[in-house]
């Protein structure tokens, strides 16, 4: 029996299994090696309201106890994980300290544990609900100690301090049964996705995202802290989040990784922490991790890969069966306004877009060409084809039947590709700086260098000019046909996308926002991020409108020039990368894509059409086989 839905989360169980939680809100057991024991049923009341996958999980005696991204508790049975109770995010409450009419704030946060018979989390306001695990009644409900900033880990195994960790880089030391945390450390700029204690070292480790000061968002890892708060010893080893640590059994070793997909061992045998190994090899962002009784390791990747490895991680000892599929890009041939590319996770799809019978807008998949490079993160359309980009370092150039003409590898883990204006030129953006290629043969025309930060978003403007935008958020123009800094602008924050919309007009997505940045002045002048969660990963801009997806699984409509909120989409089914607008009609057909390979088609306002965006379809890409 195979996983059907990506999972999010994975915990080991002592004399039971590996506990695994999906995007659906579903609850799986895995045994040893790796094969389906048993599953949950789907929690009433959630997936029926939309995506609400269970991030926050954790097993306590016969229990496993939980909270989906909308605020909902949750408890099964862990024997046979049968859902139990199910309580309502708006009845777990204090409403005295809400405003009129608010409603919960989805969030994918890892926050909870089990304390002496009591459960500790956030509900859905980011209120702290206490509940007692055996009964699951709501003993209590006060303000959280991190305000209004959810929480992400604790940790209650050092004999005196309790600890907690939470998503604006703070970790909090003091008494987890009275809420009373005195001691706060700015550990991190982003998330603290972990806060274990170390028993050989009488010390605590935890994870960073951002890293600080002169690293920020350039260098980070993991640091260790005493009792009173006091920052120890710090090892930068990654250049994006680092999601977890662990220990091995004896403690002697702690294992690290994040999104740069590279799993770190990191030997604990003396108080000064070094890297012992380096692990790679893994097919996407490691994002959770845990650790058998018998020391073999079990490992999860954002596209739902599950391995069981040996204590090493050189050795895969089992692979959970689960077929994967993403849709990343979306763009329409350069050939044909019909036929558009979608950049997958085992090459790319290709598209055409028609009219049915009663006037609607259908999508079909006319061919889907795998090219055995890893899994495409960008495309750009070119006559005759396009060129692509993977996580696996290769930049490509296809033909529209799939024949590779050229392929080059860069130096360091990649991120995007984009075309000039002429389609002679293409800009390769990664880790190590930029590679400047030419698209016929795929030679290097140029590498440009931007320091110590990683490349992750770059484009053209119209005259050929070079725009760099770095993960510390610093957008550089460099000229067309020179390594000269032409301008620059640090907007200080992290880029995911960016394109130009004209010779005076940026548009970049990432954190904060979808924004628009005008090159004449420098500054950014409009940003459309109401009510969204999360990082901005795409979006579209039209004449009149602004469509915007983010890491919450959100789809945001946004009226152009005030900014203001039209529509919340918030019942995709798992998250969207992909975002295109095809014109239709009158007006035009949005084409919003994500993990699990589903495509959303969308009719967007036009003549007569009073709401702003209506569902009209989905496509769903076939899934990769499962590799044993």
């Amino acid at each position: 029996m195979e996983l059907t839905d990506r999972v999010v989360r994975i915990e080991y169980v002592p004399d039971a299994g590996l506990l695994a939680a999906d995007v659906t809100g579903r609850i799986h057991l895995l045994d040893g090696d790796l094969q389906v024991v048993r599953s949950s049923p789907a929690p009433t009341g959630t997936v029926a309201a939309g995506h609400a996958p269970v991030y926050t999980v954790t097993a306590s005696g016969p229990w496993v106890v939980g909270r989906d991204k909308r605020g909902t508790l949750l408890r099964w049975r862990l024997d046979t994980l049968d859902l139990v109770d199910v309580l309502d995010a708006d009845h777990t409450a204090d409403h005295t300290e809400l405003m009129d009419g608010e409603e919960p704030s989805p969030v994918m946060s890892r926050g909870i544990t089990v304390h002496r018979g009591k459960v500790y989390v956030n509900n859905g306001y980011r209120q702290m609900a206490v509940l007692d695990l055996e009964t699951f009644a709501v003993e209590r409900v006060e303000p959280s100690f991190a305000g209004h900033v959810p929480l992400e880990w604790f940790c209650q195994d050092h004999p005196d301090v309790d600890a907690a960790s939470d998503k604006a880089g703070r970790v909090f030391l003091g008494d987890l049964e009275r809420l009373d945390f005195p001691t706060v450390v700015r550990a991190d700029g982003g998330n603290i996705h972990r806060i274990l204690y170390d028993p050989l070292h009488h010390r605590f480790w935890a994870t960073q995202d951002d890293g600080t000061d002169e690293n920020d968002n350039i260098a980070n890892g993991v640091l260790t802290l005493d009792a009173q708060g006091t920052i120890t010893h710090q090892v930068l080893l990654a250049r994006d989040d680092v999601e977890f640590l662990a220990f091995s059994p004896d403690h002697r070793t702690v294992y690290v990784g994040g999104f740069d997909g590279v799993l770190h061992l990191l030997d604990n045998t003396s108080p000064e922490p070094r890297i012992a190994d380096t692990v790679t090899g893994f097919s996407h962002q490691l994002t959770d991790f845990t650790v058998g009784d018998d020391g073999t390791l079990y490992t999860l990747t954002q596209d739902g890969d599950i391995r069981r490895l040996s204590a090493d991680g050189r050795e895969v000892l089992a692979r959970a069966p689960f077929r994967r599929q993403c849709v990343w890009d979306i763009r329409q041939s350069a050939d044909d306004p019909a036929e558009l590319y979608a950049a997958t996770d085992d090459g790319v799809a290709v598209l055409s877009l028609a009219t049915d019978p009663v006037g609607e807008p259908r999508l079909a998949v006319r061919d889907h060409l795998v090219h055995g490079m890893g899994f495409t993160r960008r495309v750009v359309p070119l006559p005759g084809g396009w060129a692509g980009v993977t996580r696996d370092r290769w930049v490509f150039r296809a033909t529209r039947t799939g024949e590779i003409l050229w392929r080059h590898r860069v130096a360091a883990l990649a991120h995007t590709v984009s075309g000039s204006p002429d389609h002679s030129r293409l800009l390769a953006c990664h880790n190590d700086g930029v590679d400047e290629l030419d698209a016929a043969t795929g030679e290097v025309i140029a590498r440009i260098d931007i320091g110590r930060a990683s490349a992750w978003a770059g484009c053209y403007l119209p005259g050929g000019e070079r725009i760099v935008a770095s993960s510390t958020g610093l957008v550089a123009a460099f000229a067309a046909d020179r390594q000269e800094v032409l301008w620059e602008l640090d907007t200080t924050e992290y880029p995911k996308r960016m394109w130009a919309e004209d010779a005076d007009t940026l548009i970049v997505s990432g954190e904060n926002g979808f924004k628009r940045i005008s090159v004449s002045e420098r500054k950014v002048t409009h940003r459309w991020t109401e009510l969204l969660d999360n990082t901005v990963e795409n979006g579209v801009v039209l004449p009149d409108r602004v469509y915007a997806v983010s890491y919450g699984a959100q789809l945001g409509v946004y009226e152009r020039e005030s900014t203001e909120i039209l529509a919340l989409v918030e019942d995709l089914p798992d998250f969207a990368k992909a975002v295109a607008a095809v014109p239709f009609e009158d007006g035009h057909v949005l084409l919003v894509g994500g993990r699990g390979g589903w495509i959303r088609v969308f009719r967007t306002g036009g003549e007569g059409v009073k709401a702003p965006l209506t569902r009209v379809r989905d496509l769903l890409l076939p899934r990769q086989r499962t590799t044993p």
